[in-house]
């Protein structure tokens, strides 16, 4: 079997296996997510057998270069705006629930858990950040 038709195997048993799992979560039925362990079993074998040739399956041109320092740059600009603004959302409606308390004082508990989580983030990101400047 070539590398081509393998790629297209896996691939096809990949997108089963996801609508399987998705489907059987949605509808909460067990026996789709059964079926969908069943056909990760059936493929583990597989990758196990030819995992030195999965990156070259994968892979599109060989000599084509994947990453480049502007590509990383994009990457590590992109992942920096994003975590802001998840940050910025999660305080935005912690500080909305907890304001709320008096009308709906059940949202209270998920307000402040939803800040404590925020206020986690931004010491996990100012640690990260002063950690790499100091390596790099």
């Amino acid at each position: 079997m070539n590398q081509k038709t393998l790629r297209n195997i896996l691939i096809t048993t990949s997108a089963i296996q996801t609508i399987l799992w998705v489907t059987g979560l949605i509808l909460a039925n067990v026996t789709l997510v059964i079926l969908a362990l069943i056909v990760a079993m059936a493929v583990l074998p597989v990758v196990y057998i030819h995992r030195d040739n999965i990156g070259e399956m994968f892979q599109r041109d060989k000599d084509k270069i994947m990453e480049d320092e502007r590509t990383q740059l994009i990457n590590e600009k992109s992942s920096t705006m994003t975590l802001g603004a998840l940050i910025g959302t999660i305080i935005y409606v912690g500080f909305i629930l907890v304001s709320l308390r008096n009308i709906y004082p059940e949202y209270l508990l998920t307000g402040y858990i939803l800040l404590i989580t925020a206020l986690y983030g931004l010491i996990l990101n100012i640690i990260s950040r002063t950690y790499y400047k100091r390596k790099f």
